[in-house]
């Protein structure tokens, strides 16, 4: 990673902001699959010893109209299924960890771990996401405060 930046930003998180889309049906579920990417942004370059993927452009665009970088890179994506039954825990770096559960029939709760503790807690309502919205946790790299790092769910198109 550029220059020891480390992927503990899980302890620095500042916002939480919902990107939806219109129409649709309400939502009832007792599943869903859904994509968790953990998404560095920089207006620097892409490490060349990093093995960093370009950001998807559909999920760089929605980022783009909020943020300010240049450049998006998916450190890592980790795909769950979330049921009602019990809570699904996903770990996307050997920093950070994300816990989701449903709350109710339409709405998700996610819990971002840093380092092992509890850094924060919020809620997304389920039907955003089925309708092509993304949910975002975001905060400031630790090491470099020109720099950030971002969680972002979306439900997989098929």
């Amino acid at each position: 990673m550029k220059g020891g930046l480390r992927l503990s930003f899980c302890m620095l998180l500042g916002s939480f902001l919902s990107l939806i889309s219109l129409g649709g049906a309400a939502v009832h579920a007792a599943e869903v699959k859904l994509k968790a990417q953990l998404i560095w942004g920089t207006d620097g370059n892409k490490p060349p010893d990093a093995n960093y993927k370009e950001l998807d452009e559909a999920i760089k665009k929605k980022l783009c109209r909020v943020f300010k970088w240049k450049n998006y890179f998916e450190i890592s994506q980790q795909p769950a299924t979330v049921t009602s039954a019990a809570p699904k825990r996903l770990k996307m770096s050997s920093k950070c960890e994300v816990e989701v559960r449903f709350v109710d029939d339409a709405t998700l709760e996610v819990k971002l771990f840093g380092e092992g503790k509890l850094t924060k807690t919020v809620r997304q309502p389920l039907k955003s996401l089925t309708q092509g919205g993304i949910a975002v946790i975001a905060g400031d790299a630790k090491d470099n405060v020109d720099d950030a790092w971002f969680v972002v769910f979306s439900v997989p198109q098929t």
